[in-house]
């Protein structure tokens, strides 16, 4: 399930949505495999299994097989999106809950692997904040070194393709004895033709950092060669940005 679209802001784009690694299921696949592998073991060495002891095996591989099911649910409802803009973590089965983090309130990044973390290609993320918010930690994140350098280069999109903000400075009337050049201007004194766009160096600016559906594309491809996108993904956007050619 991908992240609605419609949960994103004008101008804002999914730059990847991320499941869970494998080993947020845990415990219970592991009870699960173990209970099954008692049980046909048991089966093999002991011709006629007790009544007593066959219904107490059933009832424990029902009872794991449920605890595997209800995370296996919660696993395919959390989602970790990163977009241009911000970071998004939704879960939840029932009740949903999500937590939002703009790129621009983030101080610090860092990751954390343990050696079975190294083997399996998931690890922690951890987003460091100013304010109460503190340290927020996302668990179970695939290959979290790619994921960490994603969230840096929207950082620094972000930051250096924001266009200049300030108080406009506007011509105003020519007073009484007041020169040319005292009168606050921006490129000129001359006035456009009537009926000509007015550009300004901002717009000029914003547009030229925009990246073209060619930079786009090479950005997708990256993404496709690093594995943090599959192939399906990959297919979709490039359609989408092709349409804008």
């Amino acid at each position: 399930m991908t992240f609605p679209r419609k949960l994103l802001t004008d101008g804002e784009d999914v730059v990847v949505d991320l499941r869970p690694h494998w080993a947020f299921l845990g415990w219970p696949l592991v009870a699960t495999v173990a209970t099954v592998l008692v049980a046909i073991g048991l089966e093999a060495a002991v011709t006629n299994l007790p009544s007593p002891l066959l219904y107490v095996l059933l009832a424990a591989i029902g009872l794991t097989v449920l605890w595997l099911a209800g995370r296996v649910l919660r696993w395919v409802t959390t989602s970790l999106v990163l977009t241009t803009m911000r970071i998004i973590e939704r879960s939840g089965v029932f009740a949903r809950r999500a937590l939002e983090i703009r790129l621009e309130r983030i101080n610090e990044l860092s990751y954390h692997q343990s050696l079975a973390a190294r083997l399996g290609r998931t690890g922690e993320v951890m987003v460091e904040m100013g304010g109460e918010t503190g340290v927020v930690m996302f668990e179970h994140v695939p290959r979290p070194a790619a994921f960490q350098s994603l969230i840096t280069e929207q950082m620094s999109a972000l930051q250096y393709g924001r266009p200049a903000t300030g108080p406009a400075v506007s011509p105003g009337p020519a007073g009484p004895g007041s020169r040319a050049e005292d009168r606050p201007h921006s490129l000129g004194d001359s006035t456009p033709p009537t009926g000509a766009p007015v550009v300004s160096a901002t717009t000029a600016q914003q547009r030229a950092a925009e990246p073209t559906v060619a930079d786009r594309l090479t950005q997708l491809s990256e993404l496709r060669r690093r594995g943090v996108v599959t192939e399906a993904e990959f297919e979709a956007k490039k359609a989408q940005l092709l349409e804008q050619l």
